[in-house]
């Protein structure tokens, strides 16, 4: 998939990095938690615009955006379970550094360099690992098939007891590059194109090549 046009595959998983940083930075206050509600979606247009150029060869964009813009309903859901993820690493924050900490975090306040280690941080981020598999097939399956968020969350649970050991090494990548993310930021670069690989872990339990 990346050897035709690797950098333009790079891009668009930057995508929604780019646009948490801007929510992040350019909304006082309130820029994290906005962001833990618009970037899902953005996550959502990234999942059509991957699918609609690996079937039809081509990106396009707008008609992509067109689509997304159309699951208003699964737009919302995604959005809201996504935030669930965010509220279980703010509830350890709280754990790990107290309210005063956590609220710190929540706000993007300067002060949280001096709220919380480097380790805490990386324990944080890469805690959110763990409940997001919980979406791995889920939210594929929500947006690209249209199945009802119960029934897809319902079927995520059951491929991650029968695929455990795929599944298992795949939140242990995911879980290692967040927290070297936090010592090493050029990790960045390989934790991003993870998406890509929940892709085709999806495309290939519901949507399997053919074999004459």
């Amino acid at each position: 998939m990346f050897r035709a046009v690797p950098l333009r595959w790079m891009a668009l998983c930057l995508c929604p990095m780019l646009v948490e940083a801007v929510l992040q930075v350019g909304v006082p206050v309130a820029g994290v938690v906005v962001s833990k509600l618009l970037v899902p979606m953005v996550s959502v247009w990234w999942l059509v615009t991957t699918d609609q150029r690996v079937r039809s060869g081509r990106f396009a964009m707008g008609l992509a955006l067109r689509r997304t813009l159309a699951l208003r309903n699964t737009l919302i859901l995604v959005a809201l379970m996504s935030a669930c993820v965010f509220v279980l690493q703010v509830l350890l924050a709280w754990g790990l550094a107290g309210g005063p900490a956590a609220r710190l975090l929540l706000t993007a306040d300067p002060g949280v360099g001096q709220a919380f280690s480097r380790a805490q941080v990386a324990c944080v981020l890469g805690s959110g690992t763990i409940p997001a598999m919980l979406l791995f097939f889920t939210v594929p399956r929500m947006v690209l098939d249209g199945m009802p968020a119960g029934m897809a969350l319902g079927e995520n649970l059951r491929l991650l007891r029968t695929g455990w050991r795929p599944l298992t090494v795949s939140l242990l990548v995911s879980c290692a590059l967040v927290v070297g993310f936090v010592y090493q930021p050029w990790l960045l670069l390989l934790v991003l194109p993870l998406g890509y690989v929940g892709y085709w872990a999806y495309r290939d339990t519901f949507d399997p090549p053919q074999h004459a």
